[in-house]
Order: C-alpha cells, then structure tokens, then sequence
C-alpha cells in the first residue's frame, strides 16, 4: 500500500469514529549509502522506509500513535493516548493556510542514481584523495549517499500537503603522515541536486585540511585578532540558536528572553531562519504540522527582531506559528525546533580586512562546544587553528583554548566574511573579532 493510500485509509477510520479533531502524518524514504575501501567497494546499504502516524485531540488531550499501516487498532492506541495525556486549552490541529511557497527540489538524477552508482561515486571519492597527495596513508569513510523523501500531511482542518525531494551526500576522512607527525583531516559537500556535489573538491579538501595541520605547534597564552572560519561560525550559531526558541523564552531559558528589540550583537550581524531556502537539508514549504514555512528574521544589524514558534508555543506566546514545527519521521511527535539558521555574508572578502591585520589566529576547529551554557553563553573549549601573518599560514596551532561569552563575543565580531557554506542546517560565513585572549592548554 502506497503513503496516500494509507493516509486515505486512516482519515475514513478516524472519520468512522467520529473523530472531529485530527492529523495524519506520512513519511517514506528509500535512501542508498555506500562506502569505498582501498579503493574497493566496502560498505553497501539500501533502506526503504514508509508508515503513518495520528494526532488526535480528545477533551483538550492529545493523542499520539503511529505504525507502518492504517488499521484500527492504530486509532484505538491514538484515543487510549489521550485519555492519558494532561488536558491544555493551548493544544490544537493548525487550520488550513493559503500562503504556500512553491518549491522543486526533486532532482531526477539523483532518485536516478542505482546502488552501483553509489558504490563508484565513492570509490571515486577515495581515489580523489589517495591522488591528491603523497603522504595519504589511509582513508576512512569514503562514503557517497542518496537519499529520496517523500512527506503527507491531512488534518481534519482542510490542511492536505505533500512534498516529494531528493538529497545526496558525500564525506570522507584522510590521515597524513609526514616524517613522524601524523594528522586527519575531513571534508563533505550536500545538496538536493546531483550537480551540488564536487567529488574531487571533497577529496582534495580533506586532504588540505589534513596537512595543514602537520607539525602543529602550541602557542604561549596571547590576546589577538581571531578568525572563525565557516565550520567553526557554524558550530557556534547551532549552538546559539536555541536562544531563539520560542519555548525557551517564554520559560526564561533563553539569555535573549528579555532582549527583544535590543541591540545584542554586532551590527554587522543579520540572522534569520529560512527553511525556504533550497540549500538546506529540510527545505519545505510546510512545517511539521503543515503551518507554512517562513523566512523568519531573527536579528537585523545586530537587533533582536524576533522568536521562533510552533503552532502550540506561538498560541501560547501569543505571537502564531513561524512555521517552526519539526519532525524526524513518522515515528516523533512535531515539537518546536530551529529549522535552518542564515547569517548574510559581509560585503567584502574578510581577506581584505585581515591584511591590515599583523598576526591572526584562525580558528578551525572547535572541541567541546557541547558543554557551553546554553542559558548565560558561558563557554570554555579547545582550539585548533592556523597563525597567520596578514594571509600568510605561519604554522598550525593545536591544543590553545579559549573561554568566555558566546553572546558578548558575537557582539565585538568586527567582520562577516562572503565565504558562505551551507552545513544542512546552517548557512554562514567566516567572522573576524579584533581581539580574544587565547589560552595555551
């Protein structure tokens, strides 16, 4: 039975019981990931995956349940659920919208692509990087995927989406050896269509990040001018962005909950949060509960312009949905989440700005960011990096540290860079702070 067949099948049950009050959600996916080995196919694995989940609301409780069919017994479970749910005169199924962004991120080469093709897209991944440079001496995960995703939702409000997109992947991890240092390096690329993905880019890239660590040096505790290149300012702003969260801040779990309108950041800092934007992971014109998705943004010039909600949390707020429902599948509850974090580029190349710079720090790695406060901002990791002379790599740094604000820092960020990159869930470039003190671990 197909994903609308199912969904048909289990809004004539729940209508047959009288249900007023609902939603069904469908997800299925079939997604192909292969890994090379010496060069050789090593790892090959095919998923097909499709089922439904219910929403009811029963005397202001919610029901949930879900399953790989409609049946009764599926209803019965959503109905049992709710008698055993806390009642809330905030919980409610959306109405429909008429405001829909149109979207195409199907790509039919990608949902072309056979497991063969797969397993060669990542051989040749491997071979990429064995030929970029001699001191390769072994690589790991080689890997090349592709993915087909397709998404339903019906409620008993007139609300009837679908959303059918492709996504394919490519990674790998390198190790180098010179003399007797030996150093890894990583590097990936994504997209929903085939063309986004630069094969040889990804396996010469890893391979510079692997050996411009060699013989990495520790650095005397200093104070100066840093540059978070865009994997690093992507780390930061995901951790960030739950200070955006609508639930977070009307729980006073947000260090911005009392911040709105108030200038928090550097005014050369504008973020907003845009799942219509076809570079990202989860781009889609609905949310997870079928509210319409929009650019939502966050901070303009360095003002905190606004929050993020789901329909629940923005009745709540009394602010509405931002269309910021998620769901991983059919098999999770839509709860409020940040969907895909944008921070615009700068006007010019942070290069240019760096040359009237003596000596710079540039950060490109960032270890423990997960143990950073994520109420007060407060924050203490490891580093690894470059120190440069203006543009000129001097030595690689591993092993410094840095500690303090996340939201002080990001308010003394002196440049954004136009090196944008997408991360799935983040789109960002590089940022330039004038001075950070830099601890020697």
């Amino acid at each position: 039975m197909g994903l609308g067949d199912k969904i048909a099948k289990a809004v004539d049950l729940l209508k047959a019981k009288a249900i007023g009050d609902f939603e069904v959600f469908g997800s299925s996916t079939d997604t192909i990931r292969a890994e090379s080995k010496d060069c050789s196919p090593g790892f090959l694995n095919r998923s097909n995956e499709s089922g439904i989940s219910i929403r009811i609301i029963n005397d202001g409780a919610i029901g949930f349940a879900y399953g790989p069919d409609a049946c009764e017994s599926l209803i019965d479970a959503a109905i049992t659920s709710a008698r055993y749910q806390f009642k809330d005169a905030h919980n409610h199924i959306p109405p429909y919208f008429d405001t829909y962004t149109g979207m195409d991120l199907f790509d039919h080469k990608v949902s072309g692509l056979s497991a063969d093709d797969c397993i060669s897209q990542a051989i040749f991944l491997e071979k990429t990087a064995r030929a970029a440079d001699s001191r390769v001496k072994q690589v790991r995960k080689a890997s090349f995927s592709r993915s087909i995703a397709s998404t339903r939702i019906v409620n008993s409000h007139g609300i009837d989406l679908s959303w059918k997109t492709t996504f394919v992947s490519a990674s790998l991890m390198v190790m180098v050896k010179d003399a007797d240092d030996a150093r890894s390096g990583h590097e990936f690329d994504l997209g929903h269509c085939f063309a986004d993905i630069d094969i040889e880019a990804i396996g010469a890239g890893a391979v510079k990040n692997a050996t411009n660590m060699l013989f990495a040096r520790k650095i005397n505790t200093t104070k100066i001018p840093v540059v978070f290149d865009n994997t690093t300012t992507a780390q930061m702003l995901d951790f960030i962005s739950d200070a955006f969260i609508g639930e977070n801040v009307v729980k006073g779990k947000s260090y911005l909950h009392d911040k709105k309108g108030q200038t928090c950041f550097s005014s050369t800092i504008t973020l907003a949060d845009n799942p219509l934007d076809g570079r990202s992971v989860s781009a889609c014109p609905y949310d997870g509960e079928g509210c319409p998705s929009k650019n939502t943004v966050l901070v303009k010039d360095g003002t905190v312009y606004a929050f993020l909600y789901d329909s629940y949390w923005g009745q709540v707020s009394n602010e509405g949905s931002t269309g910021n429902s998620v769901r991983n599948s059919y098999r999770s509850v839509p709860s409020l989440g940040v969907r895909h974090i944008c921070m615009d580029p700068g006007r010019e190349d942070i290069m240019q700005k760096m040359r009237g710079l003596k000596h710079i720090l540039k950060i490109t790695d960032i270890m423990g960011m997960h143990t950073a406060n994520p109420v007060t901002g407060e924050f203490s990791v490891g580093i690894n990096g470059l120190f440069l002379e203006g543009n000129e790599v001097l030595y690689p740094v591993r092993e410094a540290a840095l500690s303090g604000n996340i939201y002080e820092m990001f308010s003394r960020v002196g440049a954004v860079g136009n090196d944008v990159r997408e991360f799935g869930h983040v789109l960002c470039p590089s940022v330039l702070i004038e001075e950070m003190d830099i601890s020697s671990q």
